[in-house]
């Protein structure tokens, strides 16, 4: 598949409308894992140059660390993903590999940023509607994730997934809090 602006747009129509069927086409197009991390890459710059982009025209203040700090941290959690997607599908008994997760990802934080420069033109235009627009990005994400992992691991059952990837989110956030708090890092007190 030639990558021009027709066709991104196509596959990013096609992640929104039918996830499994444009997962299937982008782990099918048997894109090299250079080309992989590199889309990786861009979409965790483009992440972080976008989201500074929004919390200025929110008009807080822009991050608090540098932008490569950010940068590592988008990075961080998106690789984190990779893993969880991979792992947790691989013991499940799914057959996803990590250069075919890690391309799935980097596809579904593309399309994120859609929602995001979405957000960002509502800001200067029509503000009221930003939070609306944020459920609907959260509502599809969700969508496309549960679908990508299907696609991904060759597992047939929606309900299942969205279960698992609800149960894996606590779990592992319920782990990085108690590592958190092992390292010093707690919720100030009242």
């Amino acid at each position: 598949m030639n990558l021009n602006a027709a066709n991104v747009s196509a596959l990013v129509r096609l992640s929104l409308t039918r996830p499994r069927e444009a997962a299937g086409r982008l782990l099918s197009m048997n894109v090299p894992d250079d080309a992989r991390w590199l889309g990786f890459v861009i979409v965790v710059v483009l992440s972080v140059l976008i989201g500074q982009v929004s919390v200025l025209l929110m008009g807080e203040e822009g991050f608090q660390g540098s932008m490569l700090f950010m940068a590592m941290f988008q990075t961080s959690i998106l690789l984190g993903m990779v893993v969880a997607v991979q792992g947790i599908g691989r013991a499940l008994g799914g057959g996803g590999t990590f250069p075919d997760t890690l391309l799935l990802v980097a596809w579904l934080q593309f399309v994120m940023l859609v929602f995001q420069l979405v957000q960002i033109v509502s800001l200067l235009i029509v503000p009221a509607v930003f939070g609306m627009i944020t459920i609907v990005a959260l509502v599809f994400f969700m969508w496309m994730l549960t679908n990508f992992i299907m696609a991904l691991h060759g597992f047939t059952s929606p309900v299942k997934v969205f279960v698992g990837i609800i149960f894996s989110f606590f779990a592992m956030a319920t782990v990085l809090a108690i590592l958190l708090g092992m390292m010093g890092f707690a919720p100030g007190g009242v």
